[in-house]
């Protein structure tokens, strides 16, 4: 199957249960919203998802408290099988299947894969709980399973990750469940962004002059995200036709996001492309991040 089919599939799936979509080539190529909102790389081989779209994806996704998921249809030597969760460079992926059951039913996953093999997460609680309902030490239980007392202590101490024939092998002798689902959008995404040396060097001083935090992004509609009381995207650019070419797809975006954003330039003299817009110039004689903020929510 091909990508674009797979972004269509995808797409429409989200639109049937109720979802708001944007769609984007870049570092991903789907967000969705509802409850959450949701930025979804989407490979027909997962493999070939990169460092720098898993950067560049954590970073969009961390800054506006979304959740990154990759979804494809295999690697390089298998095919992704349903219910099982995979990751990359720190990101979920999940075969088109597993996310559809996850979206439109609530069947969560229960196992990841790894390279050593297939693994699920343990209930700690649901494990000293069922250990102690059967009448067994740590030590009589890891006898019986054949592993070590310790990793029985540390599985009831915190929720860790097993193998899936130990914790089923658990299973089968406690009498009880204590292998837990996933949840591929519970995980906290970090990463940080740096400015290119230059403009956008300067704008950064600037910016952070005025108060605010500065995530620079790439393979997106725009490329830095600041953060003060209220989150502002921009485009930071000294090319007038880099900036008209992404502005439209910026323009795109926030109408779908609901956030703002303005163009930061050298010169703006003859700029309209549909967003406000603020010179470096500008940007050096304010005094606050609110007159900056302002910019920004003006209705162009």
């Amino acid at each position: 199957m091909l990508k674009m089919p797979l972004v269509e599939n995808m797409e429409r799936m989200f639109l049937e249960e109720g979802y708001a979509t944007c769609r984007y080539r870049g570092c991903f190529d789907l967000a969705a919203k509802k409850r959450m909102l949701l930025f979804l790389k989407i490979l027909k081989n997962i493999d070939a998802f990169s460092a720098k779209q898993a950067r560049n994806l954590k970073i969009i996704s961390s800054s506006l408290d979304a959740k990154p998921l990759l979804v494809g249809a295999q690697t390089r030597i298998e095919k992704l099988e349903r219910g099982i969760v995979y990751e990359r460079f720190d990101v979920p992926a999940v075969s088109e299947d597993t996310l559809e059951d996850l979206v439109c039913n609530g069947i969560f996953p229960r196992i990841y894969r790894d390279r050593g093999g297939l693994y699920v997460e343990i209930d700690s609680d649901a494990l000293k709980s069922a250990r102690s309902k059967k009448g067994m030490t740590q030590e009589e239980l890891a006898e019986t399973v054949g592993i070590n007392k310790k990793t029985i202590y540390e599985h009831e101490s915190r929720n860790l990750r097993m193998m899936l024939s130990v914790a089923e092998n658990l299973e089968a002798i406690l009498k009880e469940k204590i292998i837990t689902d996933i949840e591929p959008f519970s995980g906290k995404q970090e990463a940080h962004g740096e400015p290119l040396p230059g403009f956008e060097k300067t704008v950064s001083f600037e910016l952070k002059r005025l108060g605010f935090e500065t995530e620079f992004v790439r393979q997106t509609p725009f490329n830095a995200i600041s953060k003060q009381e209220t989150l502002i995207l921009s485009d930071v650019d000294s090319d007038k036709r880099k900036l008209k070419y992404r502005s439209i797809e910026l323009k795109r975006f926030i109408s779908f996001i609901k956030k703002p954003a303005l163009l930061i330039t050298e010169k703006s003299e003859n700029l309209d492309y549909g967003l406000p817009a603020v010179e470096r110039s500008e940007l050096r004689e304010m005094d606050s991040g609110k007159e900056l903020i302002k910019m920004a929510r003006k209705k162009v």
